[in-house]
């Protein structure tokens, strides 16, 4: 009996398919759950803003305010993760999101729409923002974290592909009038994307999981070897600074008013882009548009990875940063056009293809340049100086361009745009470049380090 006992208990290997198939979830996770509950969001701004007749500006604080509040919690969900079992965070997170599209759906002034978006965002902070990079964590504490990690967050572009394209099928048939003057003659689109994202994300939380006590994750001998890996790679790496000596370095408050000032254009690309284009293009188009997106984003954030690797921060970002300027460029030629021109849906491609390229700058980038530009003694914390300062720029960017674009035009508001992204990436790289010098003159002494590009 003893013996039995002992032998049901011995530990056990868990096979790397497995662990794939948590990734799998975490993509599954990124595509339909956060999918529906961030990425399909601004496509609900212009048939909103024409059924209740509010002001694009007015409306679109909704991302300002999810984004505030959704930071402010973020650590202590964050906290939470370590003290609460993980699918009964999963499982609350889906349920705010799931009961925030419920509020959007019975909402008719603008506090409701504001606190279903704060609560769509915190709900997503329990299952996305912290929980994926939880469970990623735990199933990959030495190799493959990193790719793992790429695999997961590809998940909300592959969503992108099908649920833009349906979403714009969806409010076809509850709208109207055309994109442009349009509204909603029921807010059952509400409704329908609650059920799919309670349902699927309910669905997912019965097989999401982090490791048990007695599984094994990887080999004695792998560990062996990933733990004399990690420390001669620490005893070469550069250590850098702290998060309070960070604080004290110019060139760290150019670069995060950098960052920042790059939020405030981006917000607008990301937020705004749908309600725009539906003023010059069917819903069917923007659609489509939406998908192309989708597939450039999966590019980008796979070949993201690699450029930083190969090139580092300044030339990669550098990169990022052209493809922006030309994705604001198509957006002020197509408002240059009326209403179902044909150079629109090209320009509108154009955009898709060069905004979606460029996604890697605002997704892994952070936690690249934390480690890259301020070394590995305080990464974490210099993550969350960095990720603050876009977060600020980006709760301020979207609800300014809709004051710019209600006072002026689309125009006036693109141009706006991509003057805060010029100028955020030139600071940033400028920055960067600073910084590089200054590792460099740290480790003149010290031939055994080895910096990062």
């Amino acid at each position: 009996m003893s013996d039995a006992l002992s032998k049901d208990s011995k530990p056990k290997v868990v096979s790397k398919g497995y662990k794939y198939f948590m990734v799998f979830l975490c993509m599954l996770t990124q595509a339909i759950p956060y999918g529906i509950a961030q990425l399909i969001q601004p496509l609900f701004v212009h048939p909103i803003v024409n059924t209740f007749h509010f002001t694009l500006a007015s409306y679109t604080l909704i991302f300002t305010f999810g984004a505030v509040v959704g930071s402010i919690v973020s650590p202590f969900v964050g906290k939470a993760l370590q003290k609460v079992n993980f699918r009964i965070l999963y499982i609350i997170g889906i349920v705010l999101s799931a009961g925030a599209y419920v509020i959007f759906g019975i909402s008719t002034a603008l506090p409701g729409f504001y606190l279903a978006g704060i609560i769509c965002m915190v709900g997503s902070t329990f299952y996305s923002g912290q929980g994926v990079p939880w469970v990623i964590n735990h199933w990959f504490p030495f190799k493959g974290r990193g790719v793992a990690l790429g695999l997961a967050f590809c998940g909300g572009s592959i969503g992108d592909i099908f649920l833009q394209p349906l979403t714009q099928s969806i409010l076809k048939h509850f709208m109207t009038g055309n994109t442009k003057t349009g509204h909603l003659t029921s807010m059952a689109p509400f409704f329908i994307f609650a059920v799919a994202l309670l349902v699927i994300g309910l669905i997912i939380a019965c097989f999401i999981r982090v490791p048990k006590k007695d599984e094994i994750l990887a080999s004695k001998k792998e560990v062996e070897e990933n733990k004399h890996e990690a420390a001669k790679k620490q005893a070469h790496e550069f250590q850098g600074w702290s998060g309070q000596q960070v604080l004290k370095m110019k060139w760290f408050w150019i670069f995060s008013i950098g960052f920042l000032i790059i939020g405030l254009g981006l917000a607008s690309l990301n937020e705004d882009y749908a309600a725009f284009l539906d003023t010059k293009l069917s819903l069917t188009q923007v659609g489509l548009i939406g998908s192309v997106f989708g597939i450039a984003g999966i590019i980008g954030n796979i070949s993201g990875g690699y450029l930083f690797d190969k090139f580092g921060t300044a030339k990669s970002m550098a990169y990022a940063g052209i493809m922006l300027v030309l994705s604001i460029i198509m957006m002020i030629f197509i408002s240059l056009h009326p209403y179902g021109a044909n150079a629109n849906l090209i320009a509108g491609m154009g955009w898709a293809v060069t905004s979606g390229l460029s996604v890697f700058s605002y997704m892994s980038g952070p936690a690249f340049m934390a480690k890259s530009l301020f070394g590995a003694k305080a990464q974490g914390v210099n993550l969350g100086y960095i990720s603050l300062a876009y977060a600020i720029g980006f709760a301020i960017g979207a609800p300014l361009f809709g004051v710019i674009k209600g006072a002026t035009s689309f125009t006036i508001a693109w141009c706006f745009t991509i003057t805060f992204v010029t100028i955020g990436f030139i600071l940033l790289i400028i920055a960067a470049v600073r910084i590089k010098k200054m590792q460099k003159q740290i480790v003149a002494n010290k031939p055994g380090i080895v910096l990062d590009k």
